[in-house]
């Protein structure tokens, strides 16, 4: 290992995260799969265009002369919400890897640290990052399509960033999965929408609960309305998964929304119009920009808990 991969894995390893490094040159190997993927029919267009369409698979402008991508893992807790509604308290959760800002600031800050003090320049990846991580080894497929990593099972925050440094150790290898899962079939009974195959590694993603509550359409009538477990994503497949049980923490705060700043949401307030403290406390959660969902997530929610009063 050189000396700048050391200094990384003494970094990182302050916050538990660890990380592999990649060539520039397995960029088009990432594209290509995702598009494979599409034309064999695994995934549908609208999903591809959805959630795939972001990616960019070339050096990006600020950093034209990468040569390496550097793939972290971090692990993560659970986040608990309690809000209020017609005087009842209410309570669900966000789950790890969606509060990520201050994780991925901290891991760029960390790599300045190290190569920006060494003269190299460091800047943000947009990849698919589970396939990133599995094909650098960083993690394994699980049965529900998620990428376990070593110690942290599927709560760990993914993040990778370009550099200039050409890391010496190219981590490239075929995706596995984890061997736990072929003789385990936890998450594929537990999945409300019934999406994980038995078959094949990737799951029917856009029947997949996460998929339709990161969404602003109505939710199809394929989602069972005691289904609904967090405010975004879903829980069903890692909650019940063995690979999971140590690793499952919750982070010690609990967010509360008022019962004024929810009639905020639910009134379909635009979001430049709600109040600043509002607009700060969905920021500080990374849920800004899922504003538009909110609104419905929570009716639901709602929806559920008095069902089961």
């Amino acid at each position: 290992m050189d000396i700048i991969s050391e200094m990384l894995q003494s970094e990182f390893g302050k916050i538990h995260a660890k990380f592999k490094t990649v060539s520039i040159i397995h960029l088009q190997d990432l594209q290509k799969e995702l598009t494979t993927w599409q034309q064999d029919g695994m995934i549908s267009k609208k999903f591809y265009e959805q959630n795939y369409g972001q990616f960019v698979f070339h050096s990006p402008t600020t950093l034209p002369k990468a040569r390496s991508i550097i793939v972290i893992g971090i692990p993560q807790k659970v986040t608990r919400i309690e809000f209020f509604n017609n005087g009842k308290r209410y309570q669900t959760i966000i789950p790890p890897t969606y509060v990520f800002s201050k994780v991925r600031a901290t891991c760029k800050d960390i790599l300045l640290k190290i190569l920006g003090n060494k003269g190299y320049t460091v800047d943000r990846a947009i990849l698919p990052m589970k396939l990133l991580a599995v094909k650098s080894g960083l993690g394994k497929y699980g049965k529900n399509n998620l990428c376990y990593v070593d110690g942290m099972g599927s709560y760990a925050r993914l993040e990778a960033f370009y550099t200039d440094y050409e890391f010496p150790t190219d981590d490239w290898y075929e995706k596995q999965l984890m061997n736990a899962c072929t003789s385990c079939s936890f998450c594929s009974k537990a999945c409300p929408t019934q999406c994980i195959p038995n078959d094949r590694i990737l799951i029917h993603a856009d029947h997949c609960l996460t998929y339709f509550n990161e969404n602003i359409e109505d939710f199809p009538a394929l989602v069972p309305k005691q289904s609904h477990n967090a405010l975004i994503g879903c829980m069903h497949c890692q909650i019940i998964c063995p690979q999971n049980k140590k690793h499952f923490a919750y982070n010690p705060d609990t967010i509360t929304f008022t019962e004024e700043e929810l009639s905020w949401i639910l009134q379909n307030t635009p979001r430049e119009n709600i109040p600043q403290n509002l607009a700060k406390k969905l920021k500080d959660l990374d849920m800004y920009e899922d504003y538009p969902e909110l609104p419905r997530n929570f009716t639901v929610l709602i929806e559920k808990q008095n069902s089961e009063e």
